[in-house]
């Protein structure tokens, strides 16, 4: 029974070391300027679409995403974090003879400021702003209307949004990151009448930072 107790609290100690020394590396690293990169995975949606006379809301499409980060530390905790990233955004519709599936493609710049709410827990938010690459939409209508468009001319060229989510750091190095993003602005110019088409979702991905 000695011995068993005599493990225990070593293993214990153990533990409690190993926990304390890498929270210190993190905090090392917090208090550097560094870049990184990051890919992953997101689920986006465009809003409600108007065709053949009625309205539809859209339905999530998942995309890729990956880019580049870095993390600029501002002090008391605060951190400059700019990003450029490629992302896929888009959506998918099938309802009532509309059958509908569109993925376009984007530059976003995210502006950030995030907080470190523990050495491992950063809680961020801040505007973006969006430039079109390309887009495919292919689909047919319910008036019997079908085909592939990968023109771009009905579609805004730059757009406003915004970003907010957290980041967790695993190792000094790696990191996972989870947001919420959105557009302020309509995806398709202004002549289009499609007022309520905006991108938004979520989107998770996987960090190094070097």
């Amino acid at each position: 029974m000695k011995t068993l107790l005599i493990i225990g609290l070593g293993l214990t100690v153990s533990s409690l070391a190993f926990k304390a020394n890498a929270q210190t590396s993190q905090s090392a690293a917090n208090d550097k300027m560094r870049i990184g990169i990051r890919a992953g995975a997101n689920l986006m949606n465009m809003g409600k679409i108007q065709a053949v006379g009625q309205e539809y809301s859209t339905d999530s499409k998942v995309g890729f995403q990956a880019g580049i980060y870095a993390d600029l530390p501002m002090g008391g905790g605060f951190a400059f974090l700019p990003e450029a990233m490629f992302i896929q955004k888009g959506a998918k519709l099938s309802e009532n003879g509309v059958d509908l599936d569109t993925k376009v493609s984007y530059i976003d710049i995210p502006v950030l400021i995030g907080y470190k709410a523990t050495p491992e827990l950063t809680v961020f938010a801040g505007p973006q702003v969006s430039f079109l690459l390309s887009q495919k939409s292919t689909g047919a209508l319910g008036n019997g209307t079908q085909g592939e468009s990968t023109d771009t001319e009905n579609f805004s060229k730059s757009l406003a949004g915004g970003a907010v989510g957290l980041g967790y750091s695993i190792t000094p190095n790696i990191n996972v990151n989870a947001r919420y993003m959105m557009d302020f602005q309509k995806a398709l110019k202004d002549d289009v009448n499609q007022d309520k088409i905006k991108n938004k979702g979520f989107a998770l991905s996987l960090g190094y930072t070097f």
